[in-house]
């Protein structure tokens, strides 16, 4: 890969948005762009193998009429007169007719091929700019933190029957904002052997245990960042975006039968997956590829070529479980993959509370060898037990109350101790831009919180039904205004041991 005198962008990063009203608005952006790239997708399937065909059989004419040409051209030069010609009166006629014919499919051909470079063109730059948009987000803990609880507090209700419609939507884009945060926490504590990884990466940083991930501040120099996104993170995340995009091919609807989300038998299971894959592969190659471009001389052409290529085979890397120089990116996509069946959920039946063992799956997974140790355990460390914005039910020391949380931020300290937004305070709505930390002995998930509450059996029994979590999707935008929760004073405070049990 030649990266000899490469620049980059650095003005966009400037303009990150900071404030909570300005990222939501950003999500909703990239979500509207997104329903672009999948129109593009679908429309490229429908449209790309007759266009194909077409330009194979007017290139085939073409050749044939070159070749009638040449051989009669040919023949006059060597005799002084045209040859005479079966069924033809007249050959100068026939002739003059040929070049018409060719004149006619060449531009045709040239036609076809142009509104399909367009076309090519134009999915590129919608891909591209989406990442652009997405990788905004992912620049700091916060930014990242408010980019991921969005998404999840903005899935539909589990009865809602546009859920499966919306979750669909949202889990390309959700997966991807995963897998960018997960490669930074491996590349950090672990590193890649991937040769492109080594090679893109090599002298890129100042600091290479520095990382855009901190809770604020990114440590990263703009020349860096804008570098790494380019580079590495661009890559990854379209990779992460068009995953799945094989899905909207005429071959897997046939194989959906008119229901994208109903229960598959294991073949048709089969079949589907290794269908996505193929297809998803295709549109990469051929509906994305290599972004046309013009050059001054052919040395930028090569170089160009060389660049695109690299780039767009590791991306293809992630499909491609073949080649064993690709494990650690089947490893790092495969989690994200698993968490998001839990978070967006497509299944028509759905328990919000299913969220809740997205940890203990994962951890299990990793024991079981389905999913790498490794990975894993920065991935659950990243997440933590308590999904970012699931509902927390948790003891206020102060008050003696039972209270409701949202988890607001990733990155706990402890797994186990979410870091949430307070929404009630003696079970009446409130809120402050303080965050809060509430460790396993004040939330009422865990029995020895329970039992350590000053409740009996039959009050919990009662008032919870055997559901210490609840699902904050039912308030989110109804009484809990995005804008408010997403403001945060920077300060968090640490949930004290809850008061002693009178005897």
């Amino acid at each position: 890969m030649n990266k000899n005198k490469k620049t980059y962008q650095t003005a966009r990063l400037s303009a990150i948005p900071n404030m909570a009203s300005a990222v939501s608005k950003k999500i909703s952006l990239f979500q509207q762009q997104h329903r672009k790239v999948v129109e593009d997708a679908t429309l490229f399937f429908s449209t790309y193998p007759d266009e194909i065909n077409q330009l194979k059989k007017l290139k085939k004419k073409l050749n044939a009429y070159e070749h009638q040409i040449d051989i009669i051209v040919k023949y006059k030069k060597e005799h002084g007169h045209l040859p005479a010609i079966a069924g033809q009166k007249s050959s100068e006629k026939y002739l003059d007719q040929l070049y018409r014919y060719e004149q006619h499919d060449k531009k045709q051909f040239q036609t076809l091929r142009q509104n399909m470079i367009a076309q090519q063109t134009k999915r590129y730059e919608n891909i591209d700019h989406l990442t652009d948009n997405m990788l905004d987000l992912l620049n700091n803990q916060r930014i990242f933190s408010q980019f991921l609880g969005t998404i999840v507090l903005s899935t539909p209700l589990p009865d809602e029957k546009i859920r499966c419609v919306r979750n669909e939507k949202f889990k390309p884009i959700y997966i991807a904002g995963l897998m960018v945060a997960l490669f930074e926490e491996i590349r950090i504590t672990h590193g890649f052997k991937n040769r492109y990884l080594t090679q893109a990466m090599e002298d890129m940083f100042t600091d290479p245990t520095a990382s855009f991930m901190d809770i604020e501040l990114n440590n990263l120099s703009n020349e860096e960042m804008a570098a790494y996104r380019e580079e590495v993170l661009k890559p990854i995340a379209k990779a992460a975006l068009l995953l799945w995009i094989g899905s909207y091919s005429p071959e897997v609807e046939e194989i959906f039968a008119g229901d994208r989300y109903r229960l598959l038998t294991p073949d048709e299971r089969s079949l589907l997956v290794s269908t996505i894959k193929e297809k998803s592969m295709m549109y990469l190659k051929s509906g994305i590829g290599i972004p046309p471009k013009r050059f001054n001389t052919h040395q930028e052409k090569i170089d160009y070529t060389e660049y695109e290529k690299a780039k767009l085979d590791f991306m293809l890397s992630f499909f491609n479980e073949e080649d064993p120089s690709n494990v650690e990116l089947q490893r790092l996509m495969k989690i994200p993959v698993v968490y998001s069946s839990f978070m967006v959920s497509t299944k028509p039946d759905f328990d919000y509370r299913r969220i809740y063992d997205a940890y203990d799956t994962i951890k299990k997974s990793a024991v079981d060898g389905e999913l790498d140790s490794q990975y894993s355990k920065l991935f659950l460390a990243m997440v933590g037990r308590f999904p970012l914005g699931s509902g927390v039910y948790f003891l206020n020391p102060e008050t003696g109350s039972i209270e409701q949380a949202i988890v607001s931020s990733l990155y706990p300290d402890n797994p186990h101790s979410p870091i949430c937004k307070q929404i009630t305070r003696r079970q009446l709505k409130s809120m402050t831009q303080q965050e809060i930390i509430i460790p396993p002995a004040n939330n009422i998930f865990f029995e020895t919180a329970r039992q350590l509450s000053g409740y009996d059996d039959e009050y919990f029994k009662l008032k919870y039904q055997g559901s210490f979590v609840w699902n904050a999707n039912e308030v989110w935008e109804v009484q809990i205004p995005a804008l408010d929760f997403w403001k945060k004073d920077g300060t968090r405070k640490v949930c004290t041991a809850p008061p002693p049990i009178d005897d």
